[in-house]
C-alpha cells in the first residue's frame, strides 16, 4: 500500500497591521493614488476631495496622515472612480522612492525573499487596513488579507489589487524579470467576465468566492538576487530611524486604546473603566471617538477578533476554549459574535489552505 507524501510544513506568521481612527497610516499611498487621478485630468476633484477631509498637499509630503483621514479619502475616490483593475493600474505608477526610507531599505536586500520579509517586518511604514498572514512552505509563499475591520468590499477589492500588483511591480523593479504568480484567490464572487479580465490581467489562475484575499508565488522566485541598492546602508538607516521615530512619538488615543485591551487578557475594561484609564469622561471619549470615525464597539471587536484569530491559527484552540479565554459566556455566544466580526465562521479560519 503506497503511502502518501506529507504535505509541506507550513510557517504561518501573522502581523496585526489594521490601522483605524487616529493611528498614523503612511501618507505615500494617498499621494499615489492623487497623482494618478490627477494624471487622468481629475485636479480639481483631488483638490476638492483634500479640503474635504482636512489635508492639503504639503500634508501628504510629510510620512503619516491619520488612518480616518486616508479611509475618508479611499471611501470618496471609490465612489467616484471605482472599476475593477483601478488598484492594478495604481500600483503600476509605484516607484521605491514613493515608500520612502523603507523603499530605500527594502532595495538593500540581497533577495526578493529578504526585501519581502523586511516588508512585513516594517508593514506599519507601508500601510494596511488589514491583518497579514504570511504562509510559507518548501514550495509556496502565501499572502492573505484579513478583513478584522470590516472594510467596505470596494475599498477591500481596490487595496487587494493594489497590494498584488504592486508587490509584482515593485518585485520586477527589484530583480530585473516578471514575478510570476502561481494563484491570485478572491474572496468576492466574479462574474465571468471579471474572472477573464484578472486571468489576463495577473496572468494566472484565478479562484473567486474563496476563503480569503491571497497571493501565491512559488520559493523559487523569492531567491532571485536583487539588482542593487540605490543607497548606502548607513543613509537607509538614518532615514529609517528618523521614520520610526515618527510613528512613534505622540501616540494617539487608538493607540493608547488598542495597549490597554490588547494587555488585558480578555478581561477588557468597559467604557467607563477605559475613559478613567485614559483620564477623560466617558462622553469625551464617545465623542473623540466618533471624530475620528470608530467607537469603543468597533475597537475592542477589532482587537477580540485579532486575538480570536491568532489563537485559533497559532493554538487552534477549540470554540469553548476561545470563549473562555475572550470572557465569554459559552462557545455559542462566542461563535455569534465571531460572524459579525468577520462574517464567517472560526472553523473558516482554521484551514490554512
Amino acid at each position: 500500500m503506497n503511502t502518501p507524501p506529507p504535505k509541506p510544513e507550513l510557517l504561518v506568521e501573522l502581523n496585526q497591521a489594521a490601522s483605524l481612527g487616529d493611528q498614523k497610516y503612511p501618507s505615500f499611498e494617498l499621494r499615489v493614488i492623487l497623482n494618478f487621478l490627477r494624471a487622468q485630468g481629475n485636479s480639481a476633484w483631488c483638490d476638492q476631495l483634500l479640503s474635504d477631509i482636512g489635508l492639503t498637499e504639503g500634508d501628504l509630503e510629510k510620512p503619516f496622515i491619520t488612518a480616518h483621514q486616508a479611509l475618508n479619502a479611499l471611501t470618496n475616490i471609490m465612489d467616484a472612480f471605482y472599476r475593477p483593475g483601478l488598484g492594478h493600474d495604481v500600483a503600476l505608477t509605484y516607484r521605491l522612492e514613493d515608500l520612502g526610507a523603507i523603499g530605500s531599505c527594502i532595495s538593500c536586500a540581497a533577495t526578493l525573499g529578504e526585501a519581502l520579509g523586511i516588508a512585513n517586518t516594517y508593514y506599519d511604514l507601508i500601510g494596511s487596513f488589514n491583518d497579514i498572514a504570511n504562509i510559507s512552505n518548501s514550495e509556496t509563499y502565501t499572502q492573505r488579507l484579513v478583513n478584522v475591520a470590516r472594510i467596505d468590499p470596494r475599498i477591500m477589492r481596490f487595496l487587494f489589487e493594489l497590494t498584488v500588483s504592486g508587490c509584482s511591480s515593485l518585485g520586477e523593479k527589484l530583480t530585473g524579470k516578471k514575478l510570476p504568480l502561481i494563484r491570485v484567490n478572491f474572496e468576492d464572487e466574479l462574474s465571468e467576465q471579471e474572472k477573464t479580465f484578472y486571468t489576463s490581467l495577473y496572468c494566472t489562475e484565478i479562484r473567486d468566492r474563496s476563503r480569503f484575499n491571497e497571493w501565491v508565488v512559488g520559493q523559487k522566485i523569492l531567491s532571485s538576487p536583487l539588482l542593487g541598492a540605490g543607497v548606502t546602508p548607513y543613509q537607509f538607516a538614518s532615514d529609517l530611524k528618523s521614520l520610526l521615530h515618527h510613528l512613534r512619538e505622540d501616540q494617539g488615543l487608538v493607540d493608547d486604546i488598542d495597549c490597554i485591551l490588547k494587555g488585558s487578557a480578555g478581561d477588557f475594561p468597559d467604557p467607563e473603566m477605559l475613559s478613567n484609564a485614559l483620564g477623560i469622561s466617558p462622553r469625551t471619549l464617545r465623542r473623540r471617538l466618533n471624530k475620528i470615525g470608530t467607537s469603543y464597539s468597533a475597537l475592542i471587536d477589532k482587537v477580540r477578533c485579532q486575538l480570536a484569530i491568532t489563537l485559533i491559527q497559532n493554538e487552534n484552540l477549540s470554540n469553548e476554549e476561545l470563549a473562555e479565554e475572550l470572557g465569554y459566556s459559552d462557545a455559542a455566544n462566542f461563535c455569534n459574535a465571531f460572524k459579525k466580526w468577520t462574517g464567517r465562521t472560526p472553523s473558516h479560519y482554521r484551514m490554512l489552505q
